[in-house]
């Protein structure tokens, strides 16, 4: 019996028997209440999230037959999960959504193409136990390398720094799947930065990255972060594209907490080639110049050449649910910021209404993250993260910040 069947095999069995992934960081806590959108979907949330993806899939040009197998993979992954009604409580706190369901998805809008579609499910999320919930997650990505072939090599390697036998929350291991019109789906997987403990997940991720031969890039990230951890960096994730990617990268995200527009431009200096003036445009078009206060800025450092000195890429994202009234205005932050790059907000627009029949204005977090993407000499990308709002929806904020566009645009222009 290899790896991928053993109900839970320790860090070293489980590298000896393997051969060869809003998002949505810092989310809510507190125990969600029935939802309160109305549904024609069936109330189980294997259905419910099915339903999302196979509109989500049409919208993208995904045919009939990608579509039911996206699908199944989606209810795999969810495991015990995908059968339990929505009016039942989630079995376990899911941190990828606000309200706990497990499941995101996600539009990325190159500036020369159609968007690209993800998702992101937490696959131990029946699991009530730290350790049962990684065993399951290891056990439903060995699944679907097997099925498609990848291999799981560097995931291997650092396995026993990530999931060890007393894993510390909030969670284990998450996995994403960039859904293409042909050819089989790109996998990432998600790991916690603070699996060995908050206070260990920088000598955690350091040993990582020189495992996997990117130790000499990595020092200019952690010699930037060291003065500021842990008061006003965090380390979050680590990340591994796995599979039939152009260019695989080790991901690092970092949240900076109480960071202004001014403070991520000198997080975004660390990778060649971002621009540091359109992450501040983004910045201060949502939050003005005041600092992120509600819910953190997050970074991710890509990594994709082992002989380079610095980070090869950067994402931001911004958690704009927490800077606006409600979805309506989450929405028009989103349009405004696809028409400065010059792409249509037409298969977003469709993309909501694939998701939800409420009106926008009527809750907030539907849209939790915009995220604008810079690696090397590619054009920026916009990546706009969707929560499924299985269990609930969340009321607008009557304590947000600047929540107008139009506000926040004057503020931008000072910039641009």
């Amino acid at each position: 019996m290899n790896a991928y069947t053993e109900p839970c095999a320790g860090p070293t069995e489980r590298a000896a028997g393997t051969g060869a992934p809003g998002f949505g960081p810092l989310r809510g806590t507190e125990r969600p209440e029935a939802a309160t959108a109305e549904r024609s979907e069936p109330d189980r949330l294997g259905a419910f999230t099915a339903g999302q993806l196979g509109r989500l899939c049409d919208l993208v040009g995904i045919d009939a037959q990608r579509r039911t197998a996206h699908q199944r993979v989606l209810t795999d992954l969810l495991g015990p999960a995908a059968d339990r009604p929505l009016t039942d409580p989630p079995a376990s706190p899911s941190f990828v959504s606000d309200d706990h369901t497990p499941v995101e998805f996600s539009l990325t809008f190159p500036a020369d193409g159609p968007p690209l579609l993800r998702m992101l499910v937490e696959p131990g999320c029946a699991a009530r136990a730290l350790p049962d919930n990684a065993c399951a997650a290891w056990a439903a990505v060995g699944r679907l390398a097997a099925q498609w072939g990848y291999r799981l090599d560097e995931l291997t390697r650092v396995s026993d720094l990530f999931l060890p036998p007393a894993p510390h929350g909030p969670l284990t291991l998450w996995s994403a799947l960039e859904l293409r019109p042909s050819g089989p789906p790109g996998l990432k997987v998600y790991l916690n930065a603070g699996s060995r403990g908050a206070e260990r997940s920088m000598e955690t991720v350091g040993e990582a990255m020189t495992r996997l031969g990117h130790g000499r890039a990595y020092e200019s990230v952690r010699s930037y972060l060291r003065p500021r951890f842990p008061e006003r960096a965090t380390f979050m994730f680590f990340a591994l594209d796995v599979g039939p990617w152009a260019e695989p990268r080790v991901k690092v995200y970092v949240a900076h907490h109480h960071a202004t527009a001014a403070d991520a431009t000198d997080a975004t200096r660390l990778a060649p080639g971002a621009s540091p003036e359109r992450v501040a445009e983004l910045c201060r078009r949502i939050g003005g110049d005041e600092p992120f206060s509600q819910l953190p800025l997050i970074s991710c450092y890509s990594f994709t050449d082992t002989a380079a000195d610095r980070p090869t890429g950067h994402s931001l994202y911004v958690p704009v649910r927490a800077y606006v009234r409600d979805d309506r205005a989450a929405r028009d932050h989103a349009v405004e910021l696809l028409r400065h790059y010059g792409i249509h907000n037409a298969p977003l627009d469709r993309a909501l209404a694939a998701l939800t029949t409420r009106r926008l204005s009527a809750g907030v977090g539907l849209i939790p993250y915009l995220s604008l993407v810079q690696a090397g000499r590619q054009a920026p990308r916009i990546t706009v993260y969707l929560s499924p709002e299985a269990y609930r929806v969340f009321p607008p904020r009557e304590d947000a910040g600047p929540s107008s566009p139009a506000d926040s645009r004057r503020a931008a222009d000072r910039i641009s």
